[in-house]
């Protein structure tokens, strides 16, 4: 009796979610014009305002074991050098700063590392998985890439060839975990791993690592998520992250462009999880700064919500550049 309450619960949540998702009155939704930007979306200079911080668990203090003492210790004292050690600065920007943060990221010593473990373990190199809401759904969210005649690379854009070739099939993939209404308690619920090759009780990102074989995954939730529970959201978000790193799939997390739900505070906590654990972050909300509404349709029932078909665009250019960076790092370190 125990058991169907709880799962009776899980439903009415599951429900609730549903009803409050993401997804605009027409799910059909059509991609706008094709991508012809000769311009890279990565070099805006936006305004930086200063929000709280979050919290974040420090990193512990490493503990030097002390070797073992010489077995012929010498008469005289020997003169000892003392070199004038400095600690390597830590130059990146505070979680705090996430606004003047790049869109593109430099790929750290720890991405690399974790990028070329997860290969070792066997993870796709030529796979990607997405982890998100409607607005990660390949219809609004690089499906173009996998669709001939759909995008246009111009003559500054030729060098994306390489990484289009490289990732094809991912950009159209149907992510199990990625759906209307998803969150970042969502992916830990079986309930929501509504692919029927899925198992038992698999939640969406196992089923989606187990099927696609990922050696990425972009991560960009944050929409769904009720005001007044951040700590929740945060607590969720770094089990999501360390799923994917004990899996050896590098995790990148987007900033959201919306305005809901305490949307500063969630980019906030999004740019501390990437600043505590050395991963890449992907600033999406400086690329659309520009746009008429910073990018969100003014009209579509929900409230300020949904990227307009222009921002759709954008969004997709500037993932392949963060997929064109991890490739073009890392490919001539990848076995062939």
């Amino acid at each position: 009796m125990h058991k169907s309450r709880q799962i009776l619960l899980l439903i009415g949540l599951s429900l609730i979610l549903i009803l409050s998702s993401c997804s605009p009155a027409n799910n059909q939704l059509e991609l706008a014009v094709p991508i012809n930007s000769g311009n890279s979306v990565s070099d805006q200079n936006l305004e930086n305002k200063d929000i709280p911080s979050v919290e974040t668990n420090p990193e512990p203090e490493a503990i030097v074991n002390p070797t073992s003492l010489p077995t012929d210790i010498p008469n005289e004292p020997t003169q000892t050098a003392h070199p004038d050690w400095t600690a390597t600065p830590d130059l990146r920007l505070l979680p705090h700063q996430w606004r003047s943060w790049p869109v593109v990221p430099e790929i750290s010593e720890f991405s690399k590392k974790l990028y070329l473990s997860g290969i070792a373990m066997g993870n796709d190199p030529s796979n990607f998985s997405k982890i998100g809401d409607c607005q990660s759904q390949p219809e609004v969210f690089f499906g173009i890439y996998d669709t001939p005649g759909k995008f246009n690379l111009n003559a500054n854009n030729q060098y994306l060839q390489i990484t289009l070739d490289q990732y094809q099939g991912s950009f159209s993939r149907d992510s199990v975990a990625v759906a209307n209404g998803m969150s970042v308690a969502s992916e830990f619920s079986p309930l929501w791993a509504h692919n029927s090759a899925c198992q038992g009780a698999e939640t969406p990102m196992q089923c989606e690592n187990r099927l696609h074989n990922p050696s990425i995954a972009i991560i960009s939730l944050g929409t769904n998520w009720p005001s007044g529970a951040l700590e929740a959201f945060e607590n969720n978000l770094r089990k999501i992250v360390e799923y994917n790193i004990a899996e050896g799939v590098l995790p990148i997390l987007t900033t959201k462009a919306d305005f809901a739900n305490e949307g500063d505070l969630i980019n906030q906590t999004m740019a501390a999880i990437a600043y505590e654990f050395d991963i890449p972050l992907w600033n999406f909300w400086r690329t659309v700064q520009h746009l008429p509404n910073q990018g969100i349709d003014p009209v579509e029932s929900g409230g300020s919500i949904y990227l307009v078909p222009a921002a759709w665009d954008i969004k997709s250019f500037s993932g392949l550049e963060i997929l064109d960076l991890v490739w073009s790092t890392l490919n001539d370190q990848v076995p062939h």
